[in-house]
């Protein structure tokens, strides 16, 4: 019976403990990165949406990522380029590696690759245009 109580207070303690280490520190994101991504846009309608950052033909968009606020993994920001400002919404993964976004028309996921780099894939579909991109953004010092 001693056994049985050993052995269950000792898996309790590893699950613990692992949940614990999977849960990963939350890494500050806050501030300006520079963004620049390679990519394409397919135009499906009569013209591109008002709120797409690319254009038929253009392979390469810089810009700006600004992370405005941070609640523990929550993020709030905007990213800017020369076709305009779009409002985003992120959370950052529960091991504190990847940060899952959506725009006002897409979807980005994030590779944290240090604490000023990541690894950028976008992606949108709407009725106007669809576009898919990576990107690198390097946090400003």
């Amino acid at each position: 019976m001693k056994c049985r109580v050993l052995l269950a207070v000792v898996v309790s303690l590893l699950l613990t403990a692992s949940f614990a280490w999977a849960q990963g520190k939350i890494p500050s994101l806050t501030g300006k990165w520079d963004v620049e991504s390679t990519g394409g846009m397919m135009q499906t309608g009569q013209g591109e949406s008002k709120v797409t950052h690319w254009t038929p033909g253009q392979a390469v968009l810089k810009g700006q990522l600004e992370i405005v606020s941070q609640d523990g993994r929550f993020i709030k920001g905007a990213y800017t380029s020369a076709r305009g400002t779009e409002n985003f919404i992120a959370m950052i993964s529960p091991d504190g590696k990847m940060l899952y976004a959506s725009d006002l028309d897409g979807f980005f996921d994030c590779k944290l690759v240090g604490k000023d780099r990541m690894e950028i894939v976008y992606r949108h579909v709407k009725p106007t245009d669809s576009v898919v991109a990576t990107s690198v953004a390097t946090r400003r010092k």
